[in-house]
C-alpha cells in the first residue's frame, strides 16, 4: 500500500479518535441496574475504544458541583484535586488510570463496563479517595487525560444530576390521604362487617341470658307452689307473682 495512503488513514483514524473524546458526554448508566443513582452515589457508563491512542496519558475522572463548572480552568483540570478538598473547592479528581488499559469491549451488563463514584466508605490516608457524596448537588462530571499535568483530551461535561434526597421518617404522611383509594374501601368494608359482627354477638349473648334468667324463675316458682298444694284445691292471684317477693303478698281464694 502507498505509503501517504497509509498515512492518510492514519491521520484519519487518529482524527475520529479525538473527535470521539472531545465530544464524549459522560452520563449516568443506562443499564439496568439497582443503586445506579443513590442518596450519596452514583455509577456511570464507562466509556469504550475512546482513549487507547493516548498513550503514555492518564485517564482521570473530575466530579463537582454544577455551582463551580463554569469556573474551572485548564490548570483547574491538570492539577488532581484529593476528594479530601472536596469541601472547599466543590471538585475532586478520580480513577487515575492509564489509557493504554482503557477498555474497548462493553460488557454490558456486567458492572466492568461502569463507573461507580461515591463508594469507599473510608478514607483516611487514601490518595484521591473515591468518597462517599453527603451534598445532593446538582453534580456535573467529565473525562480528563493527563500527561505530567498537561491536559491531553477531554470529554465534554455531563448533563447536571442530583442524587436521590431521602424523606425523614417524621415527615412521612401516613393519613388516608396517602393511601390508594382500592385500599381505603376495603378498610371501610372490613370495619362495618366488623361492627355487624360485633353486634349480632351482643344480641345472641343478650337473647341467651334472657331466657335462661326466665327459666330459672319458673323453676323457683314451681318449687314454691308445690309446698302450698297439699290438697285439691283451685287458687288465683294477681299478676304480682312475677317475683319470689310477691309470695308473701299473693291473695289465695280456695273453692269447696
Amino acid at each position: 500500500m502507498d505509503p501517504l495512503i497509509k498515512l492518510g488513514l492514519l491521520l484519519m483514524g487518529a482524527t475520529v479518535t479525538f473527535a470521539e473524546v472531545r465530544y464524549y458526554v459522560p452520563q449516568i448508566t443506562v443499564k439496568k441496574i439497582l443503586g445506579k443513582l443513590t442518596n450519596n452515589s452514583f455509577a456511570l457508563d464507562q466509556p469504550q475504544c475512546i482513549f487507547q491512542q493516548f498513550t503514555p496519558s492518564e485517564v482521570w475522572l473530575v466530579v463537582a458541583l454544577d455551582t463551580v463548572v463554569p469556573n474551572l480552568s485548564v490548570t483547574n483540570l491538570s492539577n488532581p484535586s484529593d476528594f479530601k478538598l472536596f469541601q472547599s473547592k466543590k471538585y475532586y479528581h478520580i480513577y487515575q488510570m492509564p489509557a493504554a488499559t482503557s477498555p474497548c469491549s462493553d460488557t454490558a451488563p456486567s458492572p466492568k463496563a461502569l463507573v461507580p463514584v461515591g463508594t469507599q466508605l473510608n478514607c483516611t490516608n487514601v490518595s484521591f479517595c473515591n468518597g462517599i457524596l453527603t451534598n445532593n448537588g446538582p453534580y456535573r462530571v467529565k473525562f480528563v487525560l493527563l500527561n505530567n499535568n498537561t491536559v491531553i483530551q477531554e470529554t465534554r461535561w455531563s448533563e447536571k444530576f442530583n442524587l436521590i434526597t431521602g424523606n425523614s421518617r417524621d415527615l412521612i404522611d401516613i393519613w388516608p390521604k396517602g393511601r390508594s383509594a382500592g385500599m381505603i374501601v376495603l378498610v371501610v368494608i372490613l370495619s362495618v362487617l366488623l361492627a355487624l359482627l360485633l353486634a349480632l354477638l351482643i344480641a345472641a349473648i343478650a337473647t341467651g341470658s334472657k331466657n335462661i334468667c326466665w327459666q330459672h324463675i319458673l323453676k323457683v316458682y314451681h318449687l314454691n307452689f308445690t309446698s302450698y298444694r297439699t290438697h285439691h284445691i283451685y287458687m288465683t292471684h294477681s299478676s304480682c307473682y312475677l317475683t319470689p317477693q310477691s309470695n308473701k303478698n299473693s291473695v289465695y281464694t280456695v273453692f269447696t
